[in-house]
């Protein structure tokens, strides 16, 4: 594609300098990786403002660079009001608007997110072959790829999309962050259905307060769905009715004229949950909405795994898809990476679950969905991540010393923090919740211990339960590493889990109940 017809449509302020009308052969935003015939765009950024690295690019042979302001630089600027949301009109464009020849799902949330992904993947792979972005992997049939970050950058993903259509690929479903939303990367897709899980405190670092957080969140629905519709597309928006925000959305996305199903276990919900079950063996439940009833159930263990059933089963509805269809979809994902995904023992052992909760909403929402599965101790190993929302950290240990009889304090991802620093700016929480410091995990709850060394503090945990307990691993879910200081170290919480269950080989420790 010549740079003169990818430029079409888009919002031009000024052009400097001469244009080439040259084929494009890429398009990037990083001056190092800048070839001849690419063009470059100028993103700012919290850490770097990409209109400094002008001069590289045109050294690199740049065929032209995306700009909000004109610099002194030898090669043609195309003067733009927002170069990342320009970027993604470009991006779309030059790899052929792979979005609008899909079905294309995105789920917005602070939790959920991934979980009702792979839901909604095996859902859309009963009509054909599926493609997954999100926060663990990117993934299609013949090819995996681990996620550097929950929604890529508009190159990256309209590149995913692309190759995704060209590999015959008919549903996409996508995590789209409030990052991504902020920054314009999802600006150009084509959304069919777009869902909110829910809302609770977290990336406050980056949104401020509460109301930015959710008015990035909002773009999805009262800017996303409302362009797809113009074009074309006639996508649904499925809200969760049990989230107070979940109301707000849904009378706008009314007053939008958009095809509006919310769900969830509460009366204002159209497909509504009824008669809930759970176990450990998972949830089922019966579902009412407005075309009938029919029973469902998902091997995921929990009341919010319930409800993240529910999310997908309304996403099955509003694209059409029959409640057998759905079932069946449901059934086959018997569970998520490090999302309340159980780690395997020996008969005596303890239960343990590894889950990627980080918040102190998401961390009670997990420690109440096993309190009532629980007829022994519920003990939890968890800890803050550095470089991140200190406001959230005492609520986090405020959570955990509500919902575990037994805590062990440890540290996360401390990134260039200390983590005795980090772990003394959550013990307070633990405190206010009416726990207190002990040596050992064989006192009576509730109560908890500090170890700094994560690895030990999960074999501690284990090494302390009985066959009757359970113990979650929280905060980093499926990752497999540690940030300490700028390095990423190999560390894999279910790994660590293992070890210490194949230590204990099944024989009873611990107390059987509290």
């Amino acid at each position: 594609m010549r740079l003169k017809e990818l430029l079409q449509g888009l919002e031009v302020q000024a052009v400097h300098g001469e244009l080439p009308d040259d084929q494009v052969l890429g398009l990037v935003y990083d001056s190092r990786v800048v070839k001849p015939g690419y063009v470059f765009a100028a993103l700012t950024g919290v850490a770097a403002d990409g209109h400094g690295y002008l001069e590289m690019a045109a050294q690199q042979g740049a065929l032209a660079a995306l700009v909000q302001r004109k610099m002194e630089a030898a090669l043609p600027q195309i003067q733009v009001p927002d170069t990342r949301q320009a970027l993604a009109q470009l991006a779309d464009s030059y790899y052929g608007r792979p979005s609008r020849h899909m079905t294309l799902v995105g789920i917005t949330g602070t939790n959920g997110k991934t979980t009702v992904s792979y839901l909604i993947e095996s859902l859309l792979a009963q009509r054909g072959p599926a493609g997954l972005l999100g926060t663990v992997e990117q993934r299609y049939p013949g090819k995996r790829r681990p996620s550097a970050m929950t929604t890529p950058e508009s190159v990256e993903l309209q590149a995913a999309l692309a190759e995704m259509y060209h590999a015959g690929v008919k549903g996409v479903v996508m995590e789209v962050s409030s990052h991504a939303l902020e920054q314009h990367r999802v600006a150009s897709c084509r959304f069919d259905a777009a869902v909110f899980t829910n809302l609770s405190r977290d990336h406050l670092d980056y949104h401020g307060d509460m109301d930015s957080y959710f008015q990035a969140k909002r773009r999805l629905f009262n800017q996303l769905l409302p362009q797809a519709k113009r074009q074309g597309k006639d996508p649904a928006a499925v809200i969760c009715a049990d989230d107070p925000k979940g109301s707000h959305l849904a009378g706008e996305a009314t007053g939008l004229h958009l095809r509006t199903l919310t769900y969830g276990f509460s009366a204002a919900a159209r497909v509504r949950g009824l008669s809930p079950q759970l176990d450990l063996s998972g949830g089922r439940c019966q579902v009412d909405w407005p075309a009938g009833s029919f029973e469902m159930s998902t091997p995921l263990v929990g009341p919010y795994n319930l409800q993240n059933a529910l999310a997908a089963t309304a996403v099955g509805l509003a694209l059409d898809f029959e409640p057998e269809e759905i079932q069946r979809a449901l059934d086959a994902v018997p569970g998520v990476p490090g999302r309340l995904q159980r780690v395997p023992g020996a008969p005596g052992d303890p239960s343990v679950f590894v889950d990627y909760a980080h918040s102190d909403q998401a961390l009670a929402s997990v420690l109440a969905a096993l309190r009532p599965l629980t007829p022994g101790r519920l003990i939890c190993v968890f800890g803050a991540g550095g470089d991140r929302d200190q406001g959230k950290r005492p609520l986090m240990g405020q959570a955990v010393g509500i919902g575990a009889d037994l805590a062990v304090l440890t540290s996360d991802n401390p990134r260039t923090e200390d983590p005795l620093a980090i772990m003394a700016m959550v013990e307070p929480g633990l405190v206010a919740a009416g726990a207190r410091k002990v040596n050992g995990l064989d006192s009576e709850g509730p109560a908890y211990v500090s170890e700094a060394n994560r690895a030990d503090a999960i074999a501690l945990a284990i090494e302390s339960a009985g066959p009757e307990d359970v113990v979650l691993i929280a905060g980093k879910g499926h990752e497999d590493y540690q940030i300490v200081g700028r390095e990423r170290r190999h560390f894999d919480d279910r790994e660590q889990a293992a070890a210490a269950l194949a230590r204990r080989g099944g024989k009873e420790m611990g107390h059987a109940s509290a």
